[in-house]
Formats: C-alpha cells, structure tokens, sequence
C-alpha cells in the first residue's frame, strides 16, 4: 500500500491535493532538473545551507514526526508499544484504544499468538443496525505490514447497499509456519468470533439481545465456514460469486489444462 500525503496548494490555503510519495519525488527531481524553484538558478550551491532535491531520509524525518505526534515511539518494537498503550498502570495508556479494542493477548511466549481484536463504538452501533438478524460479510487478508500480521474484516450493508464494517481481526501466525495464510485454524476463528459475539451481547447497546447474525457470505474457505457455524449454529451460509467463478475458472484449467488437443473441450466447458 502506498503512503499518501495531503499536499497544501500554496495559491489557495483551502485546498489539498492528496500525493503519494512517488509522485512527489517525480516532481521533486522535475522540477530541479528544471531550476523551476525560487532562487535555484541564481544561488551559490557550494555554499548554500539548504538544498532542492529530497531524499529518502528526509521521508524517513517526516514518518517519525508524524508517529511522534500520535505518541508513537519509532525506536521501540510494535508489540512493546501495543502493550503499553492498553496497561492501565504505564504513563503511556491510552484509554480511547482501550474503548476501540474488546480483546487483547500479547505474545508472551514463542508459541503464543499475537490478538487485536476491533470494534469502535461506531462499529458497534452497526453491528447492530445492519448485521444482527441480517447479513455478515467475513474476509481475511494475509502478510499484512512487515510483521506478516493476519487481518479478518466482518462487514454490513446498511441502507444504501454500501459496506460498512463492524469488526477487525487481527493476530500473528504461530511460530515455525513457512506461509502466513496458514497461520490460522477454524479454533482461532471461532474463538475469536466467540469474543466478539460475548462483547456485544453484554454490551448496554445490545438491550438483553444476543448478537446472531442470520445469513454471512464468504469465499470458499472451509475453515472461515466451519468458524461461523460453530459461533452460531443457525447460520445459514452463502458464497461470495466472485469466488465460486475463481474456483470454477482454476478448478477447469487445472483438468482441462492449455493448448494441444484440450483447447476444444476447454472452450465447450
């Protein structure tokens, strides 16, 4: 994913224009190879205190002011600081994350499992508006960050037809798994849909109701499937098209294969 900044347009103070870090530098070197900036065609270079054209360093000064204005620290590990924001006791707790987040479990050990667990108050409001009694949409994402971190997002429709997501999952696949998307089971899952469904039904919003939603569209993941049914056992389950038309299109140059004599059959099929 590309970093984006939001870039002041000097002639009207009112508006931005969002840049992503290659174009700014594309411009950067554009306009220094053209003297266009103030003063470049006239100063003396070996002797001026400043210069035109930026560097990768000064993206990395930019990134560390921008975490440190968020209370971010740079020099420590992710999980330290993770760690001490959600700690009642240190300095450095921060209770609107606290309120963001209803479960957490640090990695402690080798063979335990890094767990953020996410549902703003916004997203709680919406799993009850568009989600209970309705449709959930469930996806993951794999290898998110550096830290090959995996990503669930539980989605609603609301009104319009539009996505509105209601929850976000995220853990570390266990110690010694080669690939990231295999650093999960149907146990993590339901274990932690179990934690969200016991977070909102004890919840003031849930008004004595238990949070079941009634139909969740997924892929083709048996293991995703197999969580939802085991959290609430009347589900009824549909699949994603898209998906379905991945596996049938793979599924059928796997047999079939391409070129040669199968072309004919793959074409009737």
């Amino acid at each position: 994913m590309s970093q984006q900044f939001r870039i002041r347009d000097v002639n009207n103070e009112q508006q931005f224009e969002i840049r992503t870090i290659g174009s700014i530098q594309a411009h950067n070197i554009k306009v220094y190879e053209q003297c266009g900036y103030r003063g470049q065609s006239t100063g003396d270079r070996l002797r001026a205190n400043f210069r035109y054209e930026l560097l990768p360093s000064d993206f990395t000064g930019i990134y560390r002011a921008h975490h440190k204005s968020y209370g971010i620290d740079t020099l420590q590990k992710p999980e330290r600081n993770i760690n001490v924001w959600l700690d009642p006791q240190h300095l450095e707790f921060k209770p609107t994350l606290v309120n963001c987040i209803f479960y957490y479990s640090p990695r402690c050990e080798q063979s335990k499992c890094f767990v953020v667990c996410i549902a703003t108050p916004d997203m709680e409001e919406a799993s009850w508006a568009h989600v209970h009694g309705s449709q959930l949409i469930l996806d993951g994402t794999f290898g998110l960050s550096l830290s090959c971190l995996l990503m669930w997002i539980a989605m609603g429709v609301d009104s319009e037809g539009k996505g509105v997501p209601v929850m976000i999952f995220l853990f570390s696949a266990p110690t010694g798994n080669r690939a990231t998307h295999a650093g999960y089971d149907t146990s993590i899952l339901s274990r932690l849909l179990q934690q969200w469904c016991v977070y909102l039904s004890a919840r003031p919003s849930a008004q004595g109701r238990t949070f079941e939603p009634a139909v969740a569209i997924t892929d083709t993941d048996t293991k995703e499937r197999a969580a939802l049914t085991k959290t609430w056992p009347s589900i009824q389950l549909l699949l994603c098209k898209f998906h379905v038309h991945q596996c049938w299109t793979n599924k059928r140059t796997t047999l079939l294969g391409k070129g040669g004599s199968d072309e004919f059959w793959q074409m009737h099929v």
